[in-house]
């Protein structure tokens, strides 16, 4: 059976991350998962080296779980796990149900689970199974708590005020019943 090391990552920012509940995309029974974009993760990334060397051979080539962002210039690791993780808050305290803060991409997390090596149908790599989330600044919506709107411009478009009086229940009654008839009719 291959060997499992365990790994915690260093703090680093979220990207596209599916833990509160699992991705069903691609994968019916769902995937928690997501990527961790880091400054340094150099002892990660020889760990699963080593592994891969132990598993494969010296010269043996094989994926890993890591990829350089090309504009900032970090590592990004890929976790994922066909379990839900457990959740930690800033202070190492477990956290469950409501206490767990919806995670957007751009939350700052830290990572733990068990590096594994792989080899299906002749392809060979290192993955990280995705045990644990430690959450040190979550993100929980896109807007960046921006719903202020806009200033106003002169001379632009203004939206007709619609009234409540400008239709009576009778009426209301009247044009749902005549839409039920025509939708009736048509078959």
């Amino acid at each position: 059976m291959a060997q499992r090391i365990k790994f915690t990552t260093p703090s680093g920012t979220a990207v596209y991350p599916h833990l509160n509940t699992p991705d069903t995309q691609f994968n019916p029974e769902g995937v928690y998962k997501t990527s961790l974009s880091m400054e340094n993760c150099d002892e990660l990334i020889e760990a699963c080296e080593r592994l891969g060397r132990e598993e494969f051979g010296d010269k043996a080539k094989f994926k890993t779980p890591f990829n350089r962002d090309e504009d900032t210039g970090q590592m990004v690791v890929k976790v994922k796990s066909k379990y839900a993780p457990m959740f930690f808050d800033s202070k190492g305290e477990i956290m469950a149900g409501d206490q767990v803060p919806q995670l957007w991409g751009g939350s700052t997390l830290k990572l733990g689970g068990t590096i594994s090596a792989y080899s299906v149908s002749g392809s060979k790599g290192i993955s990280l199974q995705l045990k644990k989330v430690q959450v040190i600044t979550p993100i929980s919506g896109s807007n960046d708590g921006d719903d202020s709107g806009f200033d106003a411009v002169d001379g632009g478009y203004i939206a007709k005020e619609i009234l409540k009086e400008e239709f009576t229940v009778d009426e209301q009654d009247a044009d749902e019943e005549t839409m039920v008839q025509e939708s009736a009719s048509r078959f």
